[in-house]
């Protein structure tokens, strides 16, 4: 088994709550790419959007995948890590890409009172749907593929772990 795992996916598929079910399972440090960014500038990811925009954080995120290139870990992303080249190549080249898929219906419904995630605000159904779909093709470039859609976190382990071995 790879010394990293990548969980990516959209905004809601469910990364942060496998990634910790998952890294507990393995015996593996569970490291949050939003999270490690925010300790790191000592700011909310809503405070370096509203500062410096997305470009800004897109780059944050290539320094961290950098860093935590070289650590055992699960490392769950957020949702727009995909969108650079360089990203997906660093996860490609250093570990198992995980793409958790999930109906867009149930994204909506697991994010709709999430003041934290600043690509959704004031989003219509239509917009999340056309940013999913436009960012499919990229997560789809994943080793593992797998649809968390009504399924429990011990199923979703499981597969995973399964996958992983083969």
């Amino acid at each position: 088994m790879n010394d990293r795992i990548y969980l990516t996916g959209f905004m809601g598929s469910g990364k942060t709550t496998v990634g910790q079910a998952l890294g507990k399972a393995l015996g593996y440090q569970v490291i949050d790419t939003d999270q490690w960014i925010e300790e790191d500038q000592q700011k909310k990811i809503k405070e370096i959007f509203n500062e410096g925009g997305e470009n800004l954080f897109r780059s944050l995120e290539t320094a961290a995948l950098r860093e935590l290139s070289q650590k055992k870990a699960v490392i769950t992303t957020g949702g727009g890590i995909i969108l650079k080249e360089e990203n997906r190549q660093i996860m490609k080249g250093s570990g198992t890409v995980i793409f958790l898929d999930c109906a867009i219906e149930e994204v909506i419904r697991r994010t709709s009172n999430d003041d934290s995630r600043p690509l959704l605000k004031e989003k219509s159904k239509g917009d999340i749907q056309s940013m999913y779909e436009d960012r499919l093709p990229l997560y789809k470039e994943a080793d593992i593929h797998l649809d968390t859609t009504g399924r429990s976190i011990l199923e979703i382990v499981a597969e995973l772990k399964s996958a992983m071995l083969k």
